[in-house]
């Protein structure tokens, strides 16, 4: 489950519940999600996007990163960014809060059942590992 936990959260912000087959860990801010169509790190758009799009895009690069450690083959990890803007800002997706869960989890299927096996066993692990060691960004 993904939900924001700002204080100053709008109503349009969602609950993300994305289907079975895919794994969401949360990381301070940030949320990554693997699942058949891919593996993202999905952060929330403050009033500087291109601050949180900079983070989320270095997140993206650590978390790849230590999971290509543990892993022969690591998929691109997309990161995304919630917000009410639309496009790109450094890298990253803009998605709105009502569309996030189709942007993830109704794509191309593009990683194998055996790899997203091995993500789902490494990323906890992973993710703890780069905590202890400051955090995706």
């Amino acid at each position: 489950m993904l939900r924001h936990q700002n204080p100053a959260a709008t109503s349009s912000d969602r609950v993300l519940k994305v289907p079975d087959g895919f794994v969401v860990r949360r990381s301070g801010n940030h949320w990554a999600v693997a699942g058949p169509t891919g593996l993202f790190l999905v952060g929330k758009a403050g009033p500087v996007p291109e601050t949180d799009a900079e983070r989320t895009a270095m997140g993206a690069h650590r978390l790849r990163t230590g999971l290509a450690e543990v892993l022969d083959v690591v998929p691109f990890v997309d990161p995304v960014l919630v917000s009410s803007l639309e496009g790109h800002v450094n890298g990253c997706a803009l998605v709105e809060p009502d569309l996030l869960e189709s942007f993830i989890a109704h794509g191309p299927r593009v990683v194998s059942e055996g790899e997203l096996q091995l993500i789902r066993h490494h990323l906890p692990g992973v993710i703890t590992s780069i905590e202890l060691d400051g955090g995706l960004c």
